[in-house]
């Protein structure tokens, strides 16, 4: 059987599709995916028809990562049927480190093993260059599928190299990813923190902050990033590092005070129990 993989980075990815969705780049924590089983399924239809419809083998989804925990949406790639989540490492400097060699020795090892006879590559870096050169002395074909315009977003050089170069314009990103462009805030403006239950006057306990904190967290969420976390929390305890710190900041804050080694468990705890509650009982709309 003809087999295809997908390689992409998703650093490339979020960049060009934000630049190519707003006309500039975006900060990368005002980019999101709308649902990871959505864009996983298009993608590895548009991967397909460019490799003349073989059959997948699966998709390698390469990102970077600061600290120890994945992200939500890491998590949530990373459940998904025929993803692989494979994790470089992010400096203090906001820089990608590592991603480039694993997808240059996940292409070369799948050419060798002849796992594949065709590679999409959704990258435009021209350190991708020579692997794409050694996995077509194996026989593979190797396709760019570019996001947004090629011709400012991938190499001159890969270009010429890849057997096909194809592109994701607009349209399709515009179904599955979301942008937010950040507005200037208005001069002076306090924002009001909601108010805390207590009892008897008396300044709230941890589990009532920790519970205001959380109902607050996730007020503005919408339903599918909801659902994501209840599925997050059905296989990880973790609470991702994009709401944990905002999690842990704000209950301290309310409390007026540092919280102990021993509260941050509990903290957490009445997060993922919000999480589960909300996700059973959506917010009318």
């Amino acid at each position: 059987m003809h087999r295809f993989a997908v390689f992409l980075d998703a650093g490339y990815f979020f960049a060009a599709g934000s630049q190519a969705i707003c006309g500039s780049a975006v900060s990368r924590r005002n980019i999101s995916v709308r649902a990871a089983s959505d864009l996983i399924a298009a993608l590895a239809e548009r991967a397909s028809s460019q490799c003349g419809n073989s059959a997948l083998l699966r998709v390698y989804w390469y990102d970077a990562i600061q600290g120890p925990r994945m992200s939500l949406e890491h998590s949530a790639l990373a459940h998904q049927a025929g993803v692989k989540l494979r994790l470089g490492t992010l400096n203090n400097a906001g820089e990608q480190k590592g991603v480039d060699s694993l997808i240059v020795t996940d292409l070369i090892e799948l050419a060798r093993n002849k796992a594949i006879i065709d590679a999409v590559v959704v990258s435009g870096d021209e350190d991708l260059r020579v692997a794409v050169q050694v996995a077509q002395t194996f026989g593979v074909r190797v396709h760019i599928l570019a996001v947004g315009d090629a011709s400012k977003n991938v190499s001159a050089s890969l270009q010429m190299e890849a057997d096909s170069v194809e592109t994701l314009g607009k349209d399709w990103l515009e179904k599955h990813l979301t942008v937010v462009v950040e507005q200037a805030a208005p001069a002076k403006k306090q924002l009001v923190p909601a108010a805390v239950p207590s009892l008897s006057g008396m300044p709230p306990n941890l589990e009532q902050a920790a519970a205001a904190v959380a109902e607050e967290l996730l007020r503005e969420r919408p339903p599918h990033e909801v659902e994501a976390l209840r599925t997050h929390f059905a296989n990880n305890q973790t609470v991702p590092p994009e709401f944990d710190r905002k999690l842990i900041a704000l209950t301290a804050k309310r409390l007026q005070r540092q919280l102990e080694p021993s509260e941050l468990r509990k903290v957490r705890g009445v997060f993922v129990n919000k999480v589960r509650a909300q996700a059973s009982n959506p917010p009318k709309q």
